[in-house]
């Protein structure tokens, strides 16, 4: 009679209560896998303190079962929740018995103070009935977190007159492709022009966006 070889790779999803399902996703490739029973828990205030820092209000601890993931999970990765929620993979590791990836996770709009949603929107030129060429602006995104920090104001010459330029530093909690035919719209209305764009240096880090704020 055979003995039953041990594989403890499903073990966790198994024996473990509260899971639920997760999307996991590599920015800048066109990895994604969706992982429906993963297990997500807070990291304990007490571990805050004697981090260093490492650890903010906004870590949780993912754990995503092996057997369901195609690829290795890896640092830089993103996790979304069911809620539209992200986290940014710092660290991982693989379980004693390999069974899951013990992933830290970092909700950056947290950990940054992302407070405000803003709209992305692009232009379309097409022309008008007389022949002129006309803006349409067309909504992209909605929703997306930001921060809109005012950076400045200064005196610039626009239109042949004097006028206060507001500039500000738009912190986005994605890394969007933008440039010059976009512009962004405050939660408030707001429009905001954009200068330049620097997407985010580390995977803790935030893109940020140079604005001038539109004058009606």
């Amino acid at each position: 009679m055979m003995t039953p070889r041990f594989d403890p790779a499903d073990d966790f999803t198994r024996v473990t209560d509260g899971l639920a399902p997760v999307s996991v996703m590599r920015p800048g490739t066109t990895f994604a896998a969706p992982v429906a029973r993963a297990l997500c828990r807070a990291i304990r205030t007490r571990e805050l303190q004697p981090s260093g820092g490492r650890y903010t209000a906004g870590d949780v601890v993912w754990y995503l079962p092996a057997a369901e993931l195609p690829a290795v999970a890896a640092p830089g990765d993103v996790l979304i929740d069911e809620a539209g929620r992200r986290w940014t993979v710092l660290d991982v590791q693989q379980t004693a018995l390999k069974s899951c990836w013990r992933c830290v996770g970092r909700d950056l709009a947290v950990a940054h103070g992302l407070d405000q949603e803003i709209t992305l929107e692009k232009a379309d030129y097409c022309k008008s009935p007389g022949g002129a060429e006309e803006v349409v602006w067309r909504v992209e995104r909605r929703g997306v977190r930001a921060r809109i920090q005012p950076v400045a104001a200064q005196a610039a010459h626009e239109h042949d007159r004097q006028a206060n330029v507001a500039r500000s530093t738009v912190y986005c909690e994605e890394d969007i492709a933008l440039d010059h035919s976009w512009r962004i719209r405050g939660s408030d209305g707001a429009v905001y022009r954009i200068v330049a764009c620097r997407k985010a240096q580390r995977i803790d880090a935030l893109m940020e966006v140079d604005v001038i704020r539109d004058t009606p």
